[in-house]
């Protein structure tokens, strides 16, 4: 019987959480997202309004990605009720698909409405967007895929913000996930956007020993949080 739902649930995955290519120009304030050609800090931070300042914080991961959706609730502003935006900024250090977004989905948090859109390195060689757009890195198994993130805050949120202050990671990982497997742990964060994000990031956050956290870890394959 498995078998036979299987297919469908699948045909149904694809159908409502379709990703196409980005076809039309994003705005950081009604779309969330803005496409970069360089990530020189003083080129971001002239796009941004008086007061705000990059954090020391620094993530790099190569050879693999973080492909299911999700929202960066480490430095959310719909969870820490910031004053200002906060924003993510990724640069990439390899070619080709780098990275799906849902614009204007930080207007929708914590659900989600719109349909994500795939941007390649063909558009921007960086994406600054909103910690509360929902995005996913592309499903990839390219050893040399490289990605950079940083974080940027407004001076007067920079308090709510310290755990994540003084963070210097150099993650990398072969992907082992199953490719169908990947794909479908996917499908299902695009749907249930709540789930991943205000339910189960918090145990994964932690980091401990617990049962609730080792099975988390083995359903997303990898670890991605920060320390």
């Amino acid at each position: 019987m498995f078998w036979l739902a299987f297919p469908a649930l699948a045909a149904m995955l694809y159908w409502s959480c379709r990703e196409k290519p980005l076809r039309s120009i994003l705005n950081l304030e009604k779309d969330g997202v803005l496409l970069l050609q360089n990530c020189r800090p003083e080129a971001v931070l002239a796009l941004l309004p008086e007061g705000y300042e990059f954090l020391d914080y620094r993530y790099s991961i190569t050879g693999c990605a973080l492909s299911t959706f999700h929202r960066d609730v480490t430095s959310s502003p719909y969870v820490f009720k910031s004053q200002q935006p906060i924003y993510t900024l990724i640069c990439y250090g390899s070619k080709g698909k780098m990275l799906s977004v849902v614009p204007g989905s930080h207007r929708q948090t914590p659900l989600v409405w719109n349909s994500a859109k795939i941007i390649s390195s063909e558009q921007a060689n960086a994406v600054l967007f909103h910690c509360d757009v929902l995005h996913a890195g592309v499903i990839s198994r390219d050893l040399n895929r490289q990605a950079v993130q940083y974080k940027i805050a407004h001076r007067d949120d920079l308090a709510l913000l310290g755990n994540l202050q003084g963070i210097d990671v150099n993650k990398q990982e072969a992907n082992s996930v199953p490719l169908v497997y990947e794909w479908l742990c996917r499908k299902l964060s695009l749907m249930f956007p709540f789930l991943i994000n205000h339910v189960f990031t918090r145990y994964l956050q932690q980091q401990d020993d617990s049962w609730l956290n080792r099975l988390l870890l083995t359903l997303f394959g990898r670890s991605f949080y920060n320390r």
